[in-house]
């Protein structure tokens, strides 16, 4: 009786609003690869997939080639920076283009946020801080948010 009412739950509100952790893929772009591996295992951790990159640029060949769920990436980065891979992004065509965008950054006082606000990052969030929970929870609502919208 009980595993019918589960079924008839998951038929009347949609995949979309049961999917597991695991169907989502997250993208990180970190230049700092001890920080990479933190991120990867702490989202592994809460069963989601992970892409790694170390730049913009593999990032964007990664978001390109993978479409993933959504970009955790860092702000300050060789070759091609967090800023200018969003604004890459942005101008493609197609599903990825929509990929919410995460911001991370030891500085963010000193980042001149009110000029990156139109920069395709959908949030920036303060990574000295080292509160595990609110990058989970930032996580979690861009992840709720894009399922609402399918």
């Amino acid at each position: 009786m009980v595993t019918f009412a589960v079924k008839a739950i998951f038929v009347w509100f949609g995949r979309a609003a049961f999917m597991t952790n695991g169907s989502y893929k997250i993208l990180i772009v970190e230049d700092d690869q001890n920080l990479r591996v933190t991120l990867t295992e702490l989202i592994r951790l809460e069963g989601y997939s992970v892409l790694t990159a170390r730049d913009g640029d593999e990032g964007f060949a990664q978001a390109i080639e993978h479409q993933p769920d959504l970009i955790i990436t860092d702000l300050n980065m060789p070759v091609v920076d967090g800023v200018e891979m969003a604004q890459m992004i942005r101008r493609e065509n197609g599903k990825v283009r929509a990929v919410p965008i995460i911001a991370l950054s030891a500085n963010l006082n000193g980042y001149q946020l009110p000029e990156k606000v139109n920069s395709g990052i959908d949030r920036f969030v303060d990574k000295s801080l080292g509160n595990r929970q609110i990058l989970m929870t930032t996580i979690k609502s861009f992840l709720i948010s894009s399922e609402i919208t399918l």
